[in-house]
């Protein structure tokens, strides 16, 4: 049997060092739940974990980033958080992203009230109605139904784990008594043990009694494995190793320097630390000193990380302080066409893009920033808005314009009038640059419509040329060859020529003006030796020309007929005018020969006049 100082009940038990002295940022092992919803008014119960053998921490959620975010993203988040995860774990997410969107409809509703209120309206009649509101309360009273559940069920747990850990306890109270051997009753008492370490957490209450009395009662049994020293030794070795991992692990850790996840990892090194056991009292106080060192090594390299955190949120601040200054720049001068707002927009974007890119700044200051940056938009949106707003007025004019064009062009389409319809589409599509800007899609079908009506016309005039052009060079040869054979022929009659004129007139449309002029010279040339006069050889010659133009309803014929008559009666008249006016410098005494000519010359100007009168009714009957 082994005596008293060679194997000293303390050294059963966790060190007191362990348990007493004070460490820097020693794992938090408790947290009060307590929320009060302002909207709903009720409380959840604050439930307060055991802190002396807590289970190591579950991995804590990444709060988003809900100031890049618009409302419906980040409801879309919380509900997604709610479906995916325990309500407790969560509440980070949910009361930063329910904040920021209250915050934004807050501003929404505020902004909205205003502006009725300047309107005139009273603000006990102002109602607005939010639908994402309503979206939000439904999300957050079903992610309160589920943390009051789990709550519920926690304090159940918690309930049924005070029950078998005081089991526990009874079972290695007992220990001592049971018939085994002490091999057996070890290996009992870890089996214990385990379940010990496995079971949860116990209310707050009692959390302290009973680890209190689990260490007792451990404590006797180990007095009572005085003799079973070796199986304890190899306990004790075990624990050991594990501890000098465990500071070797943190070591390694400390080697990269500081990050957040060495800090979140010394905090489950604390609890595993208390997990673990005793170690032999040799070392017991050496391997302790090297954990406290590592805890305040680590705790130095985490007042530095604070520090430069800091300084890096600084400069971030100032990097979204300038972001919103460029996004207030934006509307210092006001674009005054859509290209500019265009571009303005796409600018305003990507300060956007720069902004989310910058990320959430754990600061005061992140809030003002964050207000002056939606301010910042929302004045730039109103200015927008107020632009297009006019825009839209000024298309709905540019619309009236090019919906009268359209009108215009498919009312002449199926003109047979080519000159005129041609100058009246022509003039349309000068008015149709100039009728201003309409939206792509909808200026799209109306330029569609507009080109189809002036396509349509001038490929059917087009067609009509090509057609007349044909006839025409078919009118020109045959004139040409007519003119050749009239060389040779004799017109011995005016019926002679009347029938020429009429075979000339049979030939049709076309040819050249010339060809018309060489044929009038022609036949004047083989009417001349009938002696008829000039004026009867003429007007015969004119009737039956403007006959077989009717006939063929040769427009051009008859146009340049008019032509010639109207310039013979000008020409006739301006004559007689020069006459008379000339009169006046010739002596009034009676037999002055030079009298008498002028006044001879007078007569047969007015029978000119008369004889191109007379053409011009013979002409105009002719017509009807």
């Amino acid at each position: 049997m082994m005596s008293q100082e060679e194997l000293d009940p303390q050294e059963h038990t966790q060190p007191t060092e362990e348990t007493s002295t004070p460490m820097p940022e020693a794992p938090e092992t408790s947290k009060a739940v307590e929320e009060t919803e302002e909207e709903q008014n009720t409380e959840v119960k604050a439930i307060e974990a055991e802190d002396d053998h807590e289970s190591p921490k579950e991995r804590k959620l990444i709060i988003p980033d809900f100031d890049a975010l618009t409302v419906e993203q980040s409801l879309e988040i919380i509900a997604q958080h709610i479906d995916e995860h325990e309500p407790h774990r969560i509440k980070g997410v949910v009361e930063s992203g329910r904040s920021r969107i209250l915050q934004e409809l807050n501003a929404e509703r505020d902004a909205a009230k205003a502006a009725f209120i300047e309107e005139g309206g009273n603000s006990i009649d102002f109602h607005y109605d939010q639908p994402l509101r309503k979206q939000l309360n439904t999300t957050y009273g079903g992610y309160r139904d589920k943390l009051r559940k789990h709550y519920g069920q926690l304090e159940e747990e918690l309930s049924a784990n005070l029950a078998t850990k005081l089991d526990i306890i009874e079972q290695i109270k007992g220990l001592p008594m049971i018939e085994g051997s002490a091999k057996d009753k070890y290996e009992t008492f870890k089996g214990l043990r385990e379940r010990w370490n496995n079971t949860g957490l116990v209310p707050k209450g009692d959390a302290r009694n009973v680890w209190a009395n689990y260490n007792h009662h451990v404590d006797n049994f180990f007095d009572y494995l005085r003799m079973a020293y070796d199986l304890i030794e190899i306990d004790y070795q075990n624990n050991l190793a594990e501890k000098v991992a465990l500071c070797e692990s943190l070591e390694n850790m400390l080697a990269g320097g500081a990050s957040a996840k060495i800090f979140k990892t010394l905090q489950q090194a604390h609890s595993k630390w208390k997990r673990i056991g005793p170690v032999p009292r040799e070392h017991k106080d050496q391997l302790w000193e090297r954990f406290k060192a590592i805890t305040n090594k680590v705790h130095e390299l985490r007042d530095s990380f604070n520090e430069e955190i800091k300084a890096q949120n600084d400069e971030k601040i100032a990097a979204k302080k300038e972001v919103v200054a460029k996004i207030q720049a934006l509307t210092t001068e006001l674009p005054t066409k859509h290209g500019g707002w265009q571009k303005a927009s796409k600018a305003l974007e990507a300060l956007r893009g720069e902004f989310k890119k910058i990320g959430f700044v754990k600061s005061e200051e992140n809030s003002v920033v964050w207000e002056e940056y939606k301010s910042a938009q929302r004045e730039f949106n109103r200015l927008k808005n107020a632009f297009y707003k006019d825009e839209k007025k000024a298309q709905r004019v540019n619309l009236d314009k090019k919906l009268a064009l359209i009108e215009l062009a498919e009312s002449v389409k199926d003109s047979d009038d080519f000159a005129a319809s041609a100058q009246i589409l022509k003039k349309a599509q000068q008015d149709w640059k100039k009728s201003g800007y309409v939206p792509k899609k909808e200026g799209d079908k109306l330029w569609e419509a507009f080109r189809s009506a002036c396509n349509h016309f001038f490929d059917r005039m087009h067609g009509e040329r090509k057609a007349i052009e044909k006839q025409s060079n078919a009118a020109q040869k045959a004139k040409e060859d007519f003119l050749a054979g009239m060389k040779k022929a004799k017109v011995a009659s005016l019926d002679d020529a009347i029938a020429l004129s009429e075979q000339w007139g049979a030939l049709g449309q076309g040819g050249k003006r010339e060809h018309d002029q060489n044929f009038d010279t022609l036949l004047a040339e083989k009417v001349a030796p009938l002696g008829l006069s000039a004026q009867e050889v003429e007007a015969a010659l004119m009737q039956a020309k403007v006959k077989a133009m009717v006939e063929a309803d040769d427009q051009d014929g008859l146009f340049r007929q008019r032509a010639i008559i109207r310039e013979g009666l000008d020409r006739a008249k301006k004559e007689l005018h020069q006459l008379e006016n000339n009169i006046a410098f010739f002596s009034a005494s009676k037999g002055n020969p030079l009298l008498d000519a002028a006044l001879a010359k007078i007569e047969e100007q007015k029978a000119l006049v008369a004889h191109y009168t007379a053409m011009r009714k013979l002409f105009n009957s002719l017509l009807k």
